[in-house]
């Protein structure tokens, strides 16, 4: 009888977030399937299901290290007025989520598979928020900032959503690029009116 392989789980556990995000971008979540996945590991898709659970953790997994990237790319922005910094930060964004497609597919495309997402998962959205909702309240502290950076952050999702699926020409003729200091600017003027 064969003896069964042995893994450095941790290793293994960094190359199937690392295949699964190749896949991903790629193909979008369509493509992280149990037997692209283990093809690409060059391990058995019960070895893949033994360490993660399911492929919704490995979704979740790669998610989080997509975040950690945008946070990290967020921070990096240059540490300037309130106004700048969210143009700066719209335009990173859109640059950010284009490059990553698939990758951006799977946080918010993924198959929810779950009414209740990880605590963490929420949190770093949450997270992200207050950040774009820091320099709202900067320009206009009677505002509700959260709620504003809430649409801020869904006008300028939706440019890159469309534009990701190569959809944006149907609904306008500018870049998700354009679109993004467009709502910036909108979301601005709206509040610099606010009493």
């Amino acid at each position: 009888m064969a003896r069964p392989r042995r893994y450095d789980y941790a290793e293994l556990r960094v190359e199937v977030i690392r295949a699964a995000r190749t896949l991903l971008q790629e193909g979008g979540p369509a493509a992280l399937t149990a037997r692209a996945l283990s093809k690409a590991v060059g391990v058995t898709s019960g070895t893949i299901y033994g360490q993660f659970g399911d492929l919704h953790t490995v979704l979740l997994e790669v998610n989080r290290d997509t975040f950690n990237e945008l946070t990290q790319m967020i921070e990096a922005l240059p540490n300037d007025e309130p106004e700048p910094w969210l143009y700066a930060l719209a335009e990173g964004y859109v640059e950010f989520m284009l490059s990553r497609h698939g990758v951006w597919q799977g946080l918010f495309e993924g198959p929810r598979v779950t009414e209740k997402f990880p605590d963490w998962y929420m949190e770093t959205i949450h997270g992200l928020l207050a950040r774009i909702a820091k320099p709202l309240a900067q320009i206009a502290p009677a505002t509700d900032a959260f709620t504003r950076a809430e649409e801020l952050f869904v006008a300028v999702h939706g440019g890159v959503a469309l534009a990701a699926v190569g959809r944006l020409d149907m609904v306008s003729s500018r870049s998700a690029n354009v679109l993004a200091r467009e709502a910036v600017a909108t979301m601005i003027c709206a509040i610099s009116k606010t009493p």
